[in-house]
């Protein structure tokens, strides 16, 4: 087709995810073909709506003349100067956070930017270390944006059904050329928290060795256990944070997030940005403008985060007690997220069999642990899809069951 070598491969090797929303829209289309309806509990964006005043907000930009012809026209490239000073505001009152507005870059979306920290960072033959299990996209996203040159080194974070990451395995990892370490905290696909004695820990390397932490913070809103310290505390020195509002505001579509990032790299960043992006989307920055400006919405924000935190808490509580109630699974149970990531080796270590078979026999979509770096024998299911139909989740485990119990019998 007269494509370059790394289309061709990125063609050869999918990402998961999209192949599964690609399953569901063939179900969608064709639901005749099948048993019964399918169960989603694959994906990871929420369902419920995003906060009311993020509405009202809106409405008073579209409502105002010049404001309507500013939301036309280009921001600069790390965002409009008065929502730079603004988000500080968002962080103080919402997540009690003292943050600089000369550490702060806007731009399109998380996965955006994660990209464009890599371009940042790392040099061909450069070594970044990711989690595993961690998420599914930043691998395929270094293989793009580095054409296959940069070396990444798995950190092993669970061991048996626990989560134990151990500073001195990844110090055993360092070497000469490591130039970052990327954690997500809350964990995707473990839902795991990080705490702040181990974050100070990686950080304390991270000064010795001369590499950045990044730390993708997209579930922080939807914390129920654990340490929040780290999300509260200045960033540290070497430490890059990814802050998405697609999870935060359930408004995955607007492709919004900032980075936190150390003063010495924010203008290569913004010079690298010009280049990849030219501009984030004015529309959506003069509605955070307006949001960020007014105290009342910001507490009612705030408010909105902790009754979806207490929804998201309940129904993984639900999810670990019946999973737990089927023999021989080892779960993991989730701090933070909208995960539950659980252990199936007792029955397979073929995860992505079993989560073939789930689809055929039981018309259940979960997804395969062995796509989150390599978490063989795990599989991860998600109750975001179902935050507004609780019963639909009922549905899944109750089929999820079946499949094992008949798994069972026929051993």
């Amino acid at each position: 087709m007269g494509i370059s070598d790394i289309a061709k491969y990125m063609m050869e090797h999918p990402s998961s995810i999209r192949e599964i929303m690609e399953l569901v829209a063939e179900y969608e289309k064709h639901p005749e073909k099948f048993p019964r309806p399918l169960v989603y509990l694959a994906g990871g964006w929420p369902q419920d709506p995003p906060p009311r005043v993020l509405r009202e907000k809106l409405r008073e930009v579209l409502e105002d003349d010049d404001a309507w012809r500013r939301a036309a026209r280009y921001s600069p490239t790390i965002g409009f100067p008065d929502l730079i000073e603004l988000i500080p505001e968002y962080e103080r009152h919402v997540f009690g956070r003292n943050v600089s507005s000369e550490k702060i870059v806007f731009g399109l979306g998380s996965t955006e930017q994660t990209a464009a920290i890599f371009r940042l960072l790392l040099n061909p033959g450069d070594e970044i270390i990711l989690t595993r299990p961690g998420y599914l996209n930043y691998v395929r996203q270094l293989e793009l944006e580095l054409s296959l040159r940069a070396k990444i080194r798995y950190w092993p974070i669970i061991e048996g059904s626990e989560f134990r990451p151990s500073i001195d395995a990844l110090n055993n990892m360092l070497t000469s050329r490591t130039k970052a370490v990327l954690i997500t905290s809350p964990g995707n696909p473990d839902g795991q928290v990080w705490d702040d004695t181990l974050l100070r820990g990686i950080h304390d390397l991270a000064e010795d060795h001369g590499f950045y932490v990044i730390i993708d913070a997209a579930y922080r809103a939807f914390i129920f256990e654990g340490d929040k310290t780290p999300f509260q505390r200045k960033p540290l020195e070497r430490e890059i944070w990814i802050c998405s509002f697609s999870k935060e505001f359930r408004a995955p579509g607007w492709r919004a997030s900032y980075v936190v990032i150390p003063e010495e790299l924010r203008r290569p960043l913004n010079t690298i940005e010009q280049a990849r992006t030219l501009a984030p989307v004015s529309l959506i920055q003069l509605m955070l403008i307006r949001l960020f400006s007014d105290r009342e919405a910001l507490a009612s924000v705030r408010r909105h985060y902790e009754e979806g935190a207490r929804r998201y808490a309940e129904l993984a509580e639900e999810t670990v007690r019946e999973l737990l109630s089927i023999e021989n699974i080892g779960v993991l149970p989730p701090k933070g997220g909208f995960y539950v990531f659980f252990n199936i080796s007792a029955f397979s270590e073929d995860d992505k069999k079993v989560w073939r078979e789930l689809i055929d026999k039981k018309q259940l979509a979960l997804a395969p642990g062995s796509d989150f770096n390599g978490a063989r024998g795990w599989i991860r299911l998600s109750f975001a899809p179902v935050v507004e139909t609780p019963e639909v989740l009922r549905e899944g485990i109750k089929r999820l069951k079946e499949f094992f119990a008949e798994i069972k019998a026929h051993q």
